[in-house]
């Protein structure tokens, strides 16, 4: 129960076993959160914030900080090495040396980074506390129903991980207006997989919408992007909430290749933009597969386009070294390679055995 809705906002209301998620889109929402925090009479706080937060909205911290009075500020660097059992095992030590109970609460300030981190820290800390996730990247805010948390290790990304959601998060797209124009592409690449796979409407309204929101992206309203994107996971998610349908597949789109270009990059590529590549990959190869029609592979492609997001490998890769790695994805099975492809705009499904002449020809075409 909340003392009172923030004013202008859109609402959305994820029912997940056991808990509800309650996620908030608008603008001007800092305040509100932190009376509601407070409210809640929790024994304590621990605010992990990325670093670029803390440059950025340095006042905005310390009014966090000041109203909160966390028995622990953790900075956490917006980059895939953070989300290691290194950095784990140092936030792990630095609550238990505070004395944080389970009866506080961690508030998550920041990236997709510091929300993983802290979502997989909440799920093991004395088996689970509460949290609060304030995103503040577009890729954060439009993918933010999190019902999986994970960390990275070594080359592998997310191979360890749990099921876990905040109580409540808060997407105010002022935040958005401090990123620069590659944060924004990077961020739509989410959104874009989201309406590709699960919702002919919301591609419809990204074909409308896109190239006028690009224009003039400072000054757009992405309430509207960022709740139909959240509302389309979180219909999927309240209906398979741990990932043991064909449906949940989806999300994978375009993540089978991502994940390891990313990882053999060392994580120099950019999340967004191995999502986007994987993408186009796939769809590439349901296309030459005769599965995916031109007409919905070229819609695909235009979204892309219009968010500006790569279509070529910046370097050359390795493409017999690729494939041995997507042979290990988690859906792939008896060293076959398994892929998420569309068949067409709105409806996804899982292919298995995949031929590796079609894998390299593909990885070929997509040489800088």
């Amino acid at each position: 129960m909340f003392l009172k809705s923030p004013k202008n906002n859109k609402r959305i209301s994820v029912s997940l076993p056991n808990k509800r998620q309650e996620i908030f889109v608008g603008k001007d929402l800092s305040d509100w959160i932190i009376g509601e925090l407070l409210a809640k009479e929790y024994s304590g706080f621990v605010i992990f914030c990325d670093t670029n937060f803390a440059k950025i909205y340095k006042n905005l911290l310390i009014e966090f900080k000041e109203k909160l009075k966390p028995v622990d500020v953790i900075l956490v660097e917006p980059s895939e090495d953070s989300k290691s059992l290194n950095f784990l095992n140092s936030s792990l030590e630095r609550c238990t040396e505070a004395n944080f109970n389970r009866k506080g609460c961690f508030v998550a300030l920041g990236g997709g980074i510091v929300g993983d981190i802290v979502g997989f820290l909440a799920s093991v800390y004395m088996r689970g506390v509460d949290m609060v996730f304030v995103p503040t990247t577009l890729m954060a805010q439009g993918d933010t129903i999190i019902n999986k948390v994970a960390i990275s290790h070594k080359l592998l990304k997310n191979v360890i991980g749990s099921f876990y959601s905040p109580g409540i998060t808060v997407c105010d797209t002022n935040f958005l207006q401090s990123l620069s124009d590659k944060e924004i592409s990077l961020g739509l690449s989410e959104i874009i997989k989201h309406a590709l796979v699960y919702s002919k409407s919301f591609t419809s309204h990204l074909l409308k919408t896109l190239p006028l929101a690009m224009s003039d992206w400072k000054t757009y309203n992405w309430d509207e992007i960022v709740y139909k994107s959240l509302k389309t996971k979180g219909e999927l998610v309240e209906r398979d909430p741990y990932d043991e349908l064909e449906i949940h597949k989806g999300l994978s789109y375009g993540h089978t290749f991502a994940n390891v270009i990313e990882g053999l990059s060392q994580f120099n590529l950019r999340h967004g933009e191995a999502v986007a590549l994987g993408m186009r990959m796939s769809g590439h190869i349901s296309h030459e597969m005769r599965i995916l029609s031109k007409a919905d592979f070229e819609i695909q492609e235009m979204l892309l386009d219009a968010a500006g997001l790569p279509s070529k490998f910046p370097h050359p890769v390795e493409p017999d070294r690729i494939i041995n790695y997507l042979k290990r994805d988690k859906i792939s099975t008896n060293g076959e390679i398994s892929l998420v492809i569309l068949e067409k705009i709105g409806k996804h499904k899982v292919i298995r055995g995949v031929s590796e002449e079609i894998v390299k020809a593909t990885l070929i075409k997509f040489q800088p």
